[in-house]
């Protein structure tokens, strides 16, 4: 009798058992691929973001003392006027230098060699052609010493300011192209109450070309276009019929500079030097 009896298979037990063991470390291991393949995606996708960003506010860095004068258009480095090139290059130091180690008159006018204005324009635009002069208005007046061989301005100018934005950015050999809001000045960020920012949108549009140089340094190249107008704010990125803004704003630029506290608000009239007071 017992031998009629059948006895478990142990033996197919184990076999089943290993099956699904593999199986399960099969699934596990697809498992532990994919949440790691999404990990490296949205670390990548992150990244992007993150450096596209920092590449414009880089860019906008760069162009800041240039898009502050609203200058006059030029198609390369030869056409720049005095104007345009000095005011541009006081404008860097504002941006980059400590202020303070510069002498300084009741006025809070500070006194800079003309070397260290020449360094400015240099980091600019390279090796351009100009002269040495007074530049500016009422605004914003840059006094050139020449017996001293330095210049004269406020240690903190107030100005009405277009802010840049880079909106594109097109590489071609050995030049980048930017397309470049120029964001009016007034209130660059204005809330509602249902918590809604709002921000102007560009007044108008403009083509920068910047060179690069054998260094990898970049030169401001030329600046082109005929802008376009457009008021509207725009709020959370939408078009929105809120008017223009009022009032002044600073240069929007990246917080691993060194700043200086020159750049202020105002709401005094725009210190673009007037075209007919420039000496060539």
């Amino acid at each position: 009798m017992e031998d009629n009896i059948k006895k478990p298979d142990r033996t197919s037990g184990n076999g089943n058992s290993r099956t699904m063991l593999v199986f399960g470390g099969i699934v596990l291991a697809f498992a532990v691929i994919g949440v790691i393949a999404t990990i490296w995606f949205l670390s990548r996708t992150i990244a992007q973001f993150v450096g596209n960003d920092r590449e414009k506010e880089n860019y906008e860095w760069l162009i800041t003392p240039v898009v502050l004068q609203d200058p006059p258009t030029f198609e390369n480095p030869d056409e720049l006027i005095d104007t345009t090139i000095i005011t541009a290059g006081v404008w860097r130091l504002i941006m980059n230098e400590d202020t303070s180690k510069y002498p300084a008159d009741q006025m809070n006018f500070i006194s800079v060699p003309q070397s260290d204005i020449e360094v400015q324009i240099m980091a600019l635009f390279g090796d351009v052609e100009y002269t040495h002069q007074s530049v500016g208005d009422t605004e914003l007046l840059i006094t050139y010493d020449e017996e001293n061989k330095c210049y004269v301005f406020p240690a903190v100018p107030h100005v009405l300011a277009y802010t840049p934005e880079v909106q594109d950015i097109q590489k071609e050999d050995d030049k980048i192209i930017l397309t470049v809001g120029y964001l009016p000045p007034g209130l660059v960020w204005e809330g509602d109450v249902d918590g809604k920012t709002y921000r102007p949108s560009a007044e108008k549009v403009m083509t920068y070309t910047l060179q690069e140089t054998e260094d990898g340094s970049l030169h401001i190249y030329s600046v082109t276009g005929s802008g376009q107008s457009g008021n509207d704010f725009h709020p959370d990125g939408n078009t929105d019929d809120m008017g223009s803004s009022v009032g002044t704003v600073e240069p929007s630029l990246p917080a691993s500079e060194p700043v200086s506290e020159s750049v202020s608000d105002s709401a005094g009239e725009s210190s673009v030097p007037a075209e007919d007071s420039v000496q060539e």
